[in-house]
């Protein structure tokens, strides 16, 4: 099980369907959590039936900027795949069954979800070093 705080702010990225919007809600996230967030948001859009293609996207931008970064800042990220999958498992647990027919959710999800798949580094780094 992820600390309350992680499942807190993992529950809202699925949600919202971006992981990058966490700065505005959530201080001192870990790049460790911040790996984990991407992957809710993954499995929150795997939850909703995005297709595998825009998944693989998703999961190579976010592992792009989000390794550019540790490289930049001097950190080490060497666990990101462990950590996106678990990621993933949290935004399916934590989406299924919330969305429900929701229109207006399922558009916010799918918004942040696309936006995060084509959101350039500079975006990323602000969010990373306003958090």
């Amino acid at each position: 099980m992820i600390l309350p705080k992680l499942s807190a702010a993992i529950l809202a990225m699925s949600l919202l369907g971006s992981a990058f919007a966490a700065s505005s809600l959530e201080r001192n996230i870990s790049l460790n959590q911040w790996v984990m967030m991407c992957g809710a948001v993954n499995g929150a859009a795997d939850e909703v039936g995005v297709t595998d293609a825009e998944r693989h996207k998703h999961r190579l931008t976010s592992k792009t900027h989000l390794m550019r970064y540790a490289l930049e800042q001097g950190y080490s990220l060497n666990e990101f795949d462990a950590l996106f999958d678990q990621g993933i498992i949290e935004g399916r647990k934590l989406t299924a069954g919330r969305l429900g027919a929701d229109p207006d959710k399922l558009a916010r999800l799918m918004n942040g979800f696309q936006r995060d798949t084509s959101i350039d580094y500079q975006h990323v780094k602000d969010a990373l070093d306003t958090a």
